[in-house]
């Protein structure tokens, strides 16, 4: 809705400020499924998931009951946590810049030394380490042709919460697939998850449309 579109891209203000504030903004709704139903919805919340069930907390129903005390202080947390952000960015935002004026030199071995320890940490285990190379190497293979890194997380959290439904749906229906189209909100969610696959294809129709008006 810029009334300067072509500034975009180009290093304005306005660009940078909206999309960080869209990316600082979309965790928080992406909560909501990821704690009520064990689903994701961006990276930063798959991997707030993964540490959740590293601590042995399995997100779904039980978190609003069994485990409600550390739930609804979570959310009290999240509250405060909005406080905190503007002070800091405020007070240190000048001081947060200079990191990008840090030689490679001294910032990649940093970053490698904490992956590596934190990898091993987790279970003291030096497969983990032998893991995270390998994932590493193949995160920048990814990077290289252009695909996209965070899909690939969902999908390591949430294939196996996909299969398991679907085997427990073709269990009860007796091996009959046509239970996954049965009921209104089956098909409705089918539509939609059609939708978000072919979205990109639509966008990019759509922008031709335009061009060639």
């Amino acid at each position: 809705f810029s009334k300067h579109p072509e500034e975009f891209g180009h290093g304005s203000i306005e660009g940078i400020a909206g999309s960080e504030a869209a990316n600082n903004a979309v965790t928080g709704g992406s909560l909501i499924p990821t704690l009520t139903l064990g689903i994701p919805g961006e990276s930063v919340t798959a991997v707030l998931m993964g540490g959740l069930i590293i601590q042995g907390l399995q997100p779904g129903p039980e978190l609003f009951t069994k485990y409600a005390d550390m739930t609804y202080t979570f959310f009290g947390g999240f509250v405060f946590i909005q406080f905190f952000m503007l002070a800091i960015g405020l007070v240190g935002s000048r001081l947060f810049a200079k990191i990008a004026l840090i030689s490679d030199a001294i910032l990649i071995p940093s970053i490698f030394v904490l992956c590596v320890v934190g990898s091993f940490a987790i279970n003291n285990n030096f497969f983990d380490v032998v893991v995270m190379f390998l994932f590493g190497i193949v995160g920048y293979i990814m990077r290289k042709v252009n695909m996209n890194t965070a899909a690939v997380v969902l999908a390591l959290i949430l294939g196996p919460l996909g299969e398991r439904g679907l085997r427990r749906s073709l269990s009860l229906s007796g091996g009959d697939i046509s239970v996954l189209f049965s009921t209104t909100i089956c098909q409705v969610l089918i539509a939609l998850s059609l939708l978000s696959l072919l979205s990109p294809l639509f966008v990019k129709l759509y922008k031709g449309s335009k061009k060639t008006k």
